[in-house]
């Protein structure tokens, strides 16, 4: 049986996989056998995604592949039928709509109503999974038309979250994506940082968990993404549940707070290492992702989601104990979690 059987096989379980783009996996393939390595899948940004995994396959990679086609940026005009044909011919794990994006609208419904059934009938004849690139703020405040519209098309779907900054910051988010993931059969998260982990705890299918800013959401053109200054790398820290600069986290270490990483890619090491550029944070970010996401899916079902909320409350915990030396408050997200 090949991995891509096995994953369909397993569909009752949940998964997860890397979110990488197809520059990324073309120019180093070692990211992609990584995620290979660490993950369920990979799910693979871009029109030319498919392209890539066939040189991947090609190479002796057998892995269960997804493929963001980014329909819902302006520059990706991709026909649905042209679209899932390709992906079909490298055995994609999932055949997916190209995508598109729905923009909020507080005075209106009708806007994404529309959206949704018509990528439904579309999906229905192709037989493939909606793809839709949704304003957070729709999950956050208008969650029960969100649930019926996508309950109403009868097809499994994946979201992707947009929003400037982090979308499960928003006031609301992190409720209704619990209910959206305990309500909706099959419900796959794509280009999400490490709060759909959360969402696995609550009923949803698949997270696919992106590594850098930009692939850890979607922010339209019409907003813009917001960027932290600075070239520091970025080290998802296991213990807090969250993202910080290595220049940050160094600068803790010089405070006198040591973080160490007991995993496989550090062997104890402190987290301060990566502010040297020699040093890349890739390897280590997999790893503690990979880590949390499998302690998680491999909880009983039952447990699931009182053991994602522990560990959220017990991240929650570790602020603000050493003053300036480490993190003195958690972000909107984990507190929204920590107070579920």
């Amino acid at each position: 049986m090949t991995a891509t059987a096995e994953w369909k096989a397993a569909s009752r379980h949940p998964t997860f996989s890397f979110y990488l783009t197809a520059p990324a996996c073309k120019q180093n393939p070692a990211v992609a056998l990584a995620a290979a390595e660490l993950a369920d899948g990979i799910t693979i940004s871009g029109p030319k995604g498919p392209d890539v995994a066939k040189r991947l396959r090609d190479a002796g990679l057998e892995v269960p592949f997804l493929f963001d086609g980014e329909g819902y940026k302006p520059e990706n005009l991709l026909g649905p039928e042209m679209w899932v044909e390709q992906q079909a011919q490298v055995g994609a794990a999932r055949l997916l709509l190209p995508g598109v994006f729905i923009p909020w609208e507080r005075d209106s419904e009708s806007t994404f109503v529309d959206i949704i059934k018509e990528q439904g009938r579309i999906a229905e004849v192709l037989g493939a999974v909606i793809l839709a690139a949704v304003d957070v703020r729709w999950v956050a405040k208008k969650t029960d038309l969100v649930v019926d519209s996508l309950l109403s098309t009868g097809r499994p779907v994946a979201l992707i979250l947009a929003d400037r900054g982090d979308p499960l910051s928003v006031s609301g988010a992190v409720i209704g994506l619990q209910r959206l993931a305990s309500q909706i059969v099959r419900l796959f998260l794509l280009r999400s940082d490490h709060g759909s982990i959360g969402a696995l705890a609550f009923g949803a299918n698949h997270a696919s968990i992106g590594l850098t800013t930009s692939t850890r959401h979607y922010a339209h053109s019409s907003s813009g993404a917001w960027r932290n200054p600075g070239s520091s790398a970025r080290l998802f820290v296991r213990p807090c549940l969250d993202w910080f600069l290595a220049h940050v986290v160094a600068g803790w270490t010089a405070a006198g707070s040591s973080l160490l990483c007991p995993l496989p890619c550090c062997c104890d090491g402190s987290l301060s290492r990566y502010l040297d550029d020699d040093f890349d944070a890739t390897w280590h970010n997999m790893n503690a992702l990979a880590e949390f996401a499998s302690h998680i899916i491999g909880a009983e079902p039952a447990d699931r989601r009182a053991e994602f909320l522990k560990a959220c409350r017990d991240a929650a915990s570790q602020y603000g104990l050493a003053g300036v030396q480490g993190p003195e408050d958690p972000k909107a997200q984990l507190t929204s979690w920590s107070f579920s």
